[in-house]
């Protein structure tokens, strides 16, 4: 007999697990299938594991100049160690979503599913279910460029890297984006030499021109080495070296080659050419209910395309989850932050100045730097600074760009400000304490108005 549920959520990541447990608090049956591990690419391959990695890079650049502040000895990766660290962090999550869905009474099937209908799914190895109504959220996977496939030894993907169980003495990325510079930043503070080949003129590109070019200015201070408007046309590998050849000519050999180019939606062998539900290059096409072509199936995260970022998959699994149970709420796009886990820090939410400009928005900015804030001095971080992007007539703020320490959690006083659509003078107002880091934000807005109290306008 065919098991029937209220809801069916394939996938179990980051917007497929909350859309589970949205509909499961509201009352509904629940089932989930995933035929990876609990939390996706983010928890298991991505978000987290590289955060970890993150973290001792952090520790290893502060302890190199620990001797600034009174400190003796320096700390040294010790990559198995890491490892086990990485594994005991990502194994300790998806215990604990095991545990939520569990404890809402959500039913996980493992296995790989396909769409036979708009209310009948098949499992290989467990049969057939039926859904009242249907959530896609099957995530993304990593491009493989022709001429520079993944091998798992010397041409690897983002992936790869996160198993390494040595440091390598040097690492060419291909690809200058968010995850080709996170990377930079976490093995050159390893000890790694690295280099960079971007095809676009900026690193970041999505970033504030600002943010881009300071990074950009202190990775070559640290070592890193970068190749921008230039492209990999193949790579031939060796016993021990990799060797990338450019557009331009240059040969670069290296250690090992990480290649990130983006993500592709997992759309193949799920039944949507089958059932007609539309699609392009990107995604699945749905409409701001996360609702596709088909009545009554949904698609929520990276298989929709658009903003592959976890906390933007989240939203729009809980969207999905309570439009298909019978509400009618729609995704707004218009306030979301981006965080990159470079060394130093960068986030931003809202209007870039490039944006501003193309939507013939006239704009004031107001900018402060860390070497001007007292708890970044005595944190010895003071590379960086804050960027507000105001509105030039009513003072609106309407972006704001950070690059520097923690500026992945700094960033949430300016979503509310930029959601709340506070106006520069407003948020002048606002008292923050001293010492801490977030002053800059205010000075920074101070700033707009040429009212900051530390530095000289």
């Amino acid at each position: 007999m065919t098991v029937e549920y209220d809801l069916i959520v394939l996938g179990g990541g980051p917007a497929g697990y909350p859309a589970a447990i949205r509909a499961s608090q509201i009352g509904f049956g629940v089932c989930l299938v995933e035929c990876g591990e609990l939390g996706g690419v983010c928890l298991n391959k991505g978000c987290i594991p590289t955060k970890t990695m993150h973290a001792a890079a952090h520790l290893i650049e502060q302890s190199a100049g620990g001797n600034q502040m009174g400190l003796t000895g320096s700390l040294r990766i010790d990559m198995k160690g890491l490892l086990s660290h990485q594994k005991k962090v990502t194994e300790d999550l998806v215990s604990g979503i095991k545990r939520l869905l569990r404890g809402r009474g959500v039913d996980v099937v493992k296995g790989t599913a396909r769409l036979i209908s708009d209310r009948e799914i098949y499992i290989e190895g467990e049969g057939r279910i039926k859904g009242k109504k249907i959530i896609i959220a099957t995530g993304s996977s990593e491009i493989a460029l022709p001429g520079m496939e993944f091998d798992g030894k010397r041409v690897l993907s983002s992936t790869d890297i996160l198993n390494l169980d040595k440091v390598p003495e040097s690492l060419l990325i291909i690809g200058g984006g968010v995850i080709g510079c996170e990377f930079a930043s976490i093995f050159r503070a390893f000890g790694t030499r690295v280099t960079i080949v971007e095809m676009l003129p900026l690193l970041v590109a999505g970033e504030d021109g600002k943010i881009s070019r300071f990074l950009r200015a202190f990775l070559k201070k640290k070592g890193v080495v970068t190749h921008l408007g230039r492209k990999v046309e193949r790579l031939d590998c060796g016993d021990g070296s990799v060797i990338a050849y450019l557009d331009n000519g240059k040969e670069i050999e290296s250690e090992l080659a990480l290649v990130s180019v983006g993500r592709v939606p997992n759309m193949k062998n799920i039944g949507l050419e089958d059932l007609g539900i539309v699609t392009v290059n990107t995604g699945i096409k749905v409409n701001a209910r996360m609702e596709t072509n088909m009545k009554g199936v949904f698609a929520a995260g990276d298989v929709v395309g658009g903003l592959l970022l976890a906390h933007v998959a989240t939203r729009e699994g809980i969207v999905a989850a309570e439009n298909a149970l019978g509400r009618d709420i729609e995704m707004d796009y218009s306030v979301v932050p981006s965080t990159i886990y470079t060394l130093p820090e960068i986030s931003h939410v809202g209007l870039t100045q490039e944006e501003a400009s193309d939507r013939k928005i006239e704009i004031k900015t107001g900018t402060f730097p860390f070497s001007a804030n007292g708890k970044a001095r005595g944190l010895r971080e003071v590379d960086g600074f804050v960027k507000w992007i105001a509105e030039k007539g009513t003072g609106r703020l309407r972006g704001v760009h950070i690059i520097g320490p923690q500026a992945t959690e700094l960033i949430s006083a300016g979503i509310i400000a930029v959601e709340r659509g506070m106006k520069a003078e407003d948020f002048e107002h606002l008292i923050f304490p001293h010492p801490t880091l977030s002053e800059v934000l205010a000075e920074a807005a101070d700033d707009v108005n040429s009212r900051a109290i530390h530095i000289l306008g």
